[in-house]
């Protein structure tokens, strides 16, 4: 789903040309740099919901409203798992870029082509974008959302909730920064050119794709997908796994 969504997203390819293109390469090329975006997801997901209940703990009251700490929060969030992540986003988008593929042999030998930490931290500012406004959306909208939703009192029930709950803010989310991720992707498949600002890259993704907000969704169909099923699945196991602890000692209850 990655590959043929890069292919989509970086190359302008509408669907069927993006299948056409991970087929020709061959099966071997299929799971390409597929180390990053393990380490990818799964640290980023564990820092998402830690550092959002430590940041929510440690902002001082003085008066602010339950909304304005859920957002200095999820910003401050974002912000660390940018710090954090964006090297891993930055390795992933080369390896999976066709252009890449004869010239980078594996994750190892990344560090022969990215020499500085300004390479490495290309793109940082759409990630900074998207994880920022993306975390105040998730956090602000997850409790109302699932007190929304029939309330149960079985296991299957409350992961079928919280399953609904995490996929339908994890799909309008992605849907709705997608462009910002399209213009991320095109900035870190760069390597030659050295980091550009994201307002320049803006202008060339717009150019590129003859300013139709069409285009820039090419892709959107099958993230839309990857992201419901995602997103349902890690929420629902979250709340799993934070269960037993709610027993032991009490819970924020800020992001349950």
């Amino acid at each position: 789903w990655y590959q043929r969504r890069v292919r989509e997203a970086v190359v302008s390819t509408q669907s069927t040309g993006a299948f056409k293109q991970i087929h020709k390469e061959g099966l071997h090329m299929l799971y390409r740099g597929i180390a990053l975006p393990l380490c990818q997801k799964s640290l980023q997901v564990g820092l998402m919901y830690g550092f959002f209940e430590t940041y929510y703990k440690l902002l001082p009251d003085n008066g602010m409203s339950d909304a304005q700490r859920t957002i200095y929060a999820a910003t401050l969030t974002g912000i660390s798992e940018a710090i954090i992540a964006t090297p891993f986003e930055r390795g992933q988008s080369l390896l999976q870029t066709p252009a890449f593929h004869g010239k980078i042999k594996n994750t190892l030998d990344l560090r022969h082509h990215l020499k500085s930490m300004r390479q490495w931290y290309c793109g940082l500012s759409a990630i900074l974008i998207r994880n920022c406004s993306t975390n105040c959306l998730f956090f602000l909208l997850r409790n109302p959302l699932r007190e929304a939703l029939p309330s149960v009192d079985t296991k299957r029930g409350k992961f079928a909730v919280d399953f609904v709950c995490g996929a339908c803010l994890g799909g309008v989310n992605s849907t709705l920064i997608y462009p910002v991720n399209v213009v991320k992707s095109y900035q870190q498949k760069q390597i030659a050119l050295g980091p550009e600002s994201f307002a320049t890259s803006c202008k060339k993704v717009l150019i590129e794709r003859d300013y139709k907000l069409r285009k820039l969704y090419y892709g959107v169909q099958l993230n839309f997908t990857r992201a419901l099923l995602s997103w349902g699945i890690i929420n629902a196991t979250y709340e799993l796994c934070m269960y037993p602890f709610q027993r032991i000692q009490p819970y924020s209850g800020r992001i349950t």
